[in-house]
Formats: C-alpha cells, structure tokens, sequence
C-alpha cells in the first residue's frame, strides 16, 4: 500500500506514523519538486546562447566571447544544482543485482544505513570542502581562464556548496521515508526507474 495519496496523511494508516513526518515529507519534496523545475528552466538559457552564438559566428562571422564559459557554467551549475531533484524522482544510480530479492523492510533497512553511513558524511565533507573553495575563490577575486571574458568565478564555485545543502534536505525525506519503510514493511510511496 502506498502513503502517496495526495493528502498530509494517507487515509486508512492513521497513526501509524507521526503527522509531523508526512508534513516534512511533503514539505521537502515539494520543495526539492519545485527547486528542481526552477534548475531545469537553466536549459533555456543554453539553448538561447548557444543559437545565438551559432547565429552570430556563422552567419554574420561575429563570435561571441561569453558564450563559451557561460554555457559550460550555467550546464555544470544545473547538473549540480538538479541532485537533489534527481534524488527526490529515484533518479540516482542503483545497483539492483540483489536489491529486487530484498523484503521491503530490508531494503528501508540498507537505504537507512547508506543514507546515515555513506551519504551524509559525503555530503558534509563534500559541502565544507567546496564552501572553503567558493570563498577563497570570492576572497581572491578569482576570474576564469578559459577566454579574455574572464568572468569572475565564486557564483559557480558555490553551486557546488548548495548543490550539497539541496542534496542533504532531500536526504532528510528520504530518511523519513526509509524509516517508514523499516516500521511498516512497504514503500513510502512508489518510485517507477526514470531517466532525468
């Protein structure tokens, strides 16, 4: 049986698990939902530059200098910043060689573990040591290298900082989601294999 009913509390499972879970739940999904679609709107902005790039260079023979670093930013900036939508979709790599043999309960049990063990650890180093980078980067005035634009460099630095804060939140749901799959033996809710 699935928890995902659209309401803050499936009908029928009434206090099996805390109301303020499935608000927390819902609340960062919707939130990673949102942060997500608002990342993917970054792909308008390459396929803008980019035509306008092609446009300028081979049809009036006027390239641009920008278009270059920007769209190489603005794609690495969205891959970064899009984790943690791809985490809340199911979205992320999973080996699946013994995971489908796996009870429900036992499968709430590994995803706990690998959430509490592995992935906030990661994701608290991979956090600090990349903040330290971004404001070095601000601190020294750093500027690209890749072309005489020479755009300033700490706003793509810190993507990589928040692409590990937006991970960690939806790491929270998914947690929340793990121990309801530990306590009650079935998924939170269903998540289909996706391509992103």
């Amino acid at each position: 049986m699935s928890a995902d009913t659209g309401a803050s509390q499936p009908a029928g499972v009434a206090n099996e698990f805390p109301h303020a879970f499935y608000a927390i739940i819902r609340a960062i999904d919707r939130f990673s939902d949102v942060t997500g679609k608002l990342i993917a709107l970054t792909m308008l902005f390459l396929v803008v530059t980019i035509s306008y790039e092609v446009v300028m260079r081979y049809g009036f023979n006027a390239p641009t200098v920008w278009v270059y670093e920007s769209s190489f930013m603005a794609n690495g900036a969205a891959f970064m910043l899009g984790c943690g939508y791809a985490l809340y979709k199911g979205a992320h790599v999973r080996t699946d060689i013994y995971w489908e043999n796996y009870s429900e309960r036992t499968k709430g049990i590994v995803d706990m573990v690998s959430y509490i063990l592995l992935f906030y650890p990661v994701m608290i180093t991979f956090m600090l040591i990349s903040f330290d980078n971004a404001w070095h980067s601000w601190d020294t005035g750093e500027r690209s290298q890749e072309s005489v634009w020479r755009v300033i460099m700490w706003p793509f630095r810190a993507t990589i900082p928040l692409a590990a804060v937006l991970l960690m939140i939806q790491g929270v749901s998914e947690v929340l989601k793990c121990w309801y799959q530990i306590q009650f033996g079935r998924e939170f809710e269903h998540k289909e294999k996706i391509e992103i």
